[in-house]
Order: structure tokens, then C-alpha cells, then sequence
């Protein structure tokens, strides 16, 4: 009988440990004893879910929230946030500040760089505290060269990263005439795509407009997804065809290739991420309401299909963009169309893209060769030098290091029909910006501000609510970030202090490196890197491997 008391209490006793565990990590406590590194007080809490705002003081130790309510506990930093909105920090699950530190050939032993640069800035003032890299099948081939260097130069933001299938399947196999695969060269793709995910690396990527990955055949990317999937990753894809384009099946080219998007994760029992969506020229009468059928109806059949977007309605990419595939490497023309023969070709195609795609929509942003030629269109710069837009597209393409260009090719109704959508991520498409750069999309300074401030706050298109979690728990959840996403205890203090009277966005395409305004304070792992709207200079970024 004694025994069986002594039991009894023992039980009420974890029972009532587990009660007052729940209570504090719900923080349903008025008061509390711990001793805070920072405590947030009075903001307007927006968690990331569903649930209504709410006013609560939110207690940070570490990199860590400890506990959420009506908070009393001792801290270091007190930060008054009333009057302001306190949210998860931002995710942009779609961004290439990778290829930024590649192609400058900085690594984790040259890492002299600017404050402005290793703190991530622009994404910093806009409270984007994690970013996804490896996107469009580019970026750093070894996840564990490119975390070394996020790791040793402290680098501003929390960094996932996925395995870049068009950059690995160059370094294999080179770049210069890229092909589709033969068996014995897909074995040793999937096993490096399977080194990467052991690394670390959360799912694959593809870019398949861009070379290699145009020859990439359907079955080739099913096989990577199913080495792939052993590791709980997931398929990320800019898709075959961003356009209206009419193949030859009489159907539209962006549909087409959504379904083959679909049918890669169906084959591989895999989750699909659908990179940029969008619907570039020609449109050909493609609707919004088109390609959400396409997705809704594979998540109805189960299938995990989610995509992203930027609030922009143009996009920004390299000029060989607009050339058929037999014509490009991976971003540039191949040798044998820089032939006088190949030119007259290449022009005759570019001729053809002009007739839907007029040559005063495509502006040079990023050309080292000319600098001049920066923020020009390609119609002025033809008028200046009395040249066809045509003859001037080739010489640019062309050239040793071939330019990157924004596109007006887009369609704003289609833009923001897409948008308001549970499973249509916020992304910037974007990358990190050194010093001394050239002339940047505004998406990389003002994504995440611009679609809470326009399509939020201003036009309705969605809930605050529902912005918020299209950048928070939702990518988070999708991407298995652990403990982020979301303010909840327990979970990891990346977390954005917010005055929507003051949000904005002033980034333009003739002027856009500018910075958001409107966060006040940016928490990333509970390093204070944002103080008063400004920068502070502390980084609190890592790499972050899946699980």
C-alpha cells in the first residue's frame, strides 16, 4: 500500500511538472522568474498561424524564446514595442546570395568583405532573417565549402541551402555543350546529388530554362527526386517554361511544365516547390486561374505542390534568357552560334522573340564589360548606336560575360491573381548586394515590405494575417525548418519588430538600392541586428543543415 502511494505521488507530481512545463512554454504566466537576455514588451504579437494578434511581452535568452505573456522577469534589454507588431522574422525560400560570394571567388579564407555585405543589409531592413540558396540549379556544388563560409564570416542572415543540380551537372560533365544524360553519366549524378544531401543540403534544384538543365529529360530529374526523398528533401524547380508559348501540343508551355513539375514529385512521392511563378510574354490568353487548377488539383490528390512569388511584375535574369535552348550555355551562347553563320541564326531567333517581347521592355542592370549600358534598354541603346535591337542583342549575348537584364515581360493582373493563396510562398528572387554593385532589381530591397505595404495593407488583397504567414510558418513548415517560422517558446528568436505606419518599400526599378524602411528592430538567433531602423553591425546568422 505504501508502495503504491508513494507511486501515486510520484505520478501527480510529473503531472503537475508537465502542467506548469505547458504553462510556461505557452506563456499564460503573469509573472516570471527568468532572467532574460532581451525582453520585447507590450508589442501586437502576430505568431505566424492562424491565431488573431494578440498584446503580449515576449522573454528571449540565448537564441531562444523562453516564454510569451505578461512577462517580469529581469532582462538586460528592455525594448518598449508597443504601438508596433512583433512577427516571426521573415524566410525567403527563394534567394542567390550564393552565386554573389561564387562568382566573386570570396571562400571561408578571404573573407574580407563589407559590413553591408556579410550582414545580408538589404534583406536585413526588409526583417528577412533566413534565406534558401542553391536555387535554380546554381549555386556552390560542395554544401560544405559554402556553410564554412556562411559560419566563419558570421554572415547576417540563417542560410539553408539546396543542391544546385545544373552546377554540379557542369562540373561533371562541363558546361560548354551540355546534353542529355547517358546511364552510366546519371549514376554519377545521383550519387554527388546524394553526397550534398548528406552534407547537409535540405532538397535539389533545377533551372530548367537555363542550360544544362533545358537537356535534362523528365526521367533523369525522377531519379535524382527519388535519391532525393530518401533524405526527406524536396524538389525546387524553375519549371521548362515560364511563357505562354504554344507548343506543339497546341497547349500553353508554362502549363506544361507545371504538370511535368507535378508529375516529377507523383513519381518520387516527393514535396514540389514551383520557383517564380509567373507567366511571362507571350501570354497567349493564360489566366492566373489556370495555373492555380493545375496545383490545387494535385494537392487535392495529396500531392505536396506549394510555389513562391514576388510582388514585382518583372524579372530579372540573364539576356540569353530569351534564346531557344540548342543556342546557350549556362549563361552565355555556345561557341559554335558566336560564328558569323551562328550570329545571323541567333538573330533571326531574337527577331522573332521581338515581335511579342518588344526590345524597350528588356533594361541592362548588371554589365561589367559596359557599364554604360547600364539601365539602358536595348531600344535605346540601338537608337544611340543605329543599330537593329536585334544586332545589338546578339553582340551582347554573345560577349565573353553576358549581361543580366530585368524583363517587363509580365502580366500585373496575372502577378496578383496568384497571389493571395495559402500555398504561394513570399520570395525575393533576389541576392545579397556588395558595395560598389551595379543597378539591382528593387526585389532585392523590397519583396517582403512591398507585399505587406501594397497587396496587405493597401489593396486587400489578403489579410495581414495571411501575408505574414506566407513568409513565416508556411515556408518554414515546407522547407522543415525546425523551431522557426513561428513565435512560440521554445522556439528560435528570429524575430521582426515591425511599424506598419512607416513600412515602405521605396526601391524602384530606376532607383533601387534603397532600403525597406519600417522595422525597428530584427532579432536573428536573438542577436539584436536591427536597433532603432538601423543596422547595429552584430550578425547572428548560421548554417543550417536538414534534418
Amino acid at each position: 500500500m505504501k508502495k503504491t502511494m508513494v507511486s501515486l505521488t510520484l505520478m501527480v507530481g510529473i503531472i503537475l511538472i508537465g502542467i506548469l512545463s505547458s504553462s510556461v512554454a505557452q506563456g499564460s504566466e503573469r509573472s516570471s522568474e527568468y532572467a532574460f537576455d532581451v525582453l520585447l514588451k507590450g508589442g501586437t504579437i502576430y505568431d505566424g498561424t492562424l491565431k488573431k494578434p494578440y498584446v503580449a511581452d515576449i522573454g528571449i535568452k540565448g537564441d531562444k524564446i523562453m516564454a510569451i505573456g505578461d512577462l517580469t522577469g529581469k532582462a538586460d534589454k528592455t525594448i518598449d514595442v508597443r504601438g508596433y507588431i512583433v512577427t516571426p522574422g521573415f524566410i525567403d525560400v527563394h534567394n542567390h546570395s550564393d552565386i554573389v560570394f561564387k562568382n566573386a571567388g570570396v571562400t571561408r579564407y578571404t573573407v574580407e568583405v563589407t559590413p553591408e555585405w556579410k550582414g545580408n543589409y538589404n534583406y536585413l531592413y526588409q526583417g528577412v532573417t533566413t534565406i534558401v540558396t542553391g536555387n535554380c540549379g546554381w549555386g556552390f556544388t560542395h554544401t560544405d565549402q559554402w556553410f564554412g563560409l556562411v559560419d566563419s564570416m558570421k554572415f547576417g542572415s540563417n542560410v539553408y541551402t539546396l543542391v544546385p543540380h545544373g552546377d554540379i551537372r557542369n562540373e561533371l560533365f562541363g558546361e560548354e555543350n551540355p546534353q542529355a544524360l547517358n546511364r552510366e553519366e546519371l549514376e554519377v549524378l545521383k550519387n554527388r546529388v546524394e553526397e550534398e544531401m548528406q552534407k547537409g543540403a535540405i532538397g535539389f534544384s533545377t533551372g530548367l530554362e537555363y542550360a544544362p538543365g533545358c537537356t535534362s529529360t523528365t526521367e533523369e530529374l525522377m531519379e535524382i527526386a527519388k535519391v532525393v526523398k530518401k533524405y526527406g528533401g524536396i524538389y525546387a524547380t524553375h519549371i521548362r517554361d515560364l511563357t505562354g508559348t504554344i507548343h506543339e501540343n497546341g497547349q500553353p508551355g508554362v502549363l506544361e511544365a507545371i504538370k511535368e513539375a507535378i508529375e516529377i514529385g507523383r513519381s518520387a512521392d516527393i514535396p514540389v516547390h514551383i520557383s517564380h511563378i509567373q507567366v511571362n510574354a507571350p501570354q497567349n490568353q493564360v489566366t492566373a486561374s489556370q495555373v492555380l487548377k493545375l496545383i490545387e488539383d494535385a494537392r487535392r490528390e495529396g500531392l505536396d505542390v506549394t510555389c513562391d512569388a514576388y510582388p514585382y511584375a518583372a524579372g530579372c535574369t540573364w539576356i540569353t534568357m530569351l534564346t531557344p535552348p540548342k543556342y546557350k550555355t549556362s549563361t552565355g551562347i555556345r561557341q559554335e552560334y558566336k560564328t558569323p553563320e551562328g550570329r545571323a541564326a541567333l538573330k533571326k531567333a531574337v527577331e522573332h522573340t521581338f515581335s511579342f517581347l518588344g526590345s524597350e521592355k528588356v533594361m541592362i542592370n548588371i554589365f561589367p564589360e559596359n557599364k554604360s549600358y547600364e539601365g539602358k534598354t536595348i531600344q535605346e541603346i540601338a537608337e544611340t548606336e543605329g543599330k537593329e535591337p536585334s544586332q545589338v542583342y546578339v553582340e551582347l549575348a554573345c560577349a565573353d560575360k553576358a549581361p543580366m537584364c530585368i524583363f517587363h515581360d509580365q502580366d500585373i493582373e496575372i502577378v496578383e491573381g496568384l497571389m493571395p493563396h495559402e500555398y504561394r510562398f513570399t520570395a525575393s528572387d533576389g541576392w545579397v548586394i556588395p558595395q560598389g554593385s551595379d543597378v539591382p532589381h528593387p526585389r532585392c530591397y523590397g519583396t517582403f515590405p512591398q507585399k505587406i505595404r501594397k497587396y496587405a495593407l493597401e489593396e486587400k488583397l489578403m489579410s495581414l494575417n495571411d501575408a505574414i504567414r506566407s513568409m513565416t510558418s508556411l515556408p518554414a513548415d515546407k522547407f522543415r525548418m525546425t523551431r522557426r517560422g513561428k513565435i512560440a517558446a521554445g522556439y528560435y528568436a528570429d524575430i521582426a519588430v515591425i511599424d506598419l505606419g512607416t513600412l515602405d518599400a521605396p526601391a524602384t526599378y530606376e532607383d533601387p538600392k534603397q532600403y525597406s524602411q519600417g522595422i525597428v528592430y530584427l532579432l536573428v538567433n536573438g542577436v539584436l541586428s536591427m536597433e532603432n531602423g538601423e543596422a547595429t553591425g552584430k550578425t547572428g546568422g548560421r548554417a543550417l543543415k536538414g534534418i
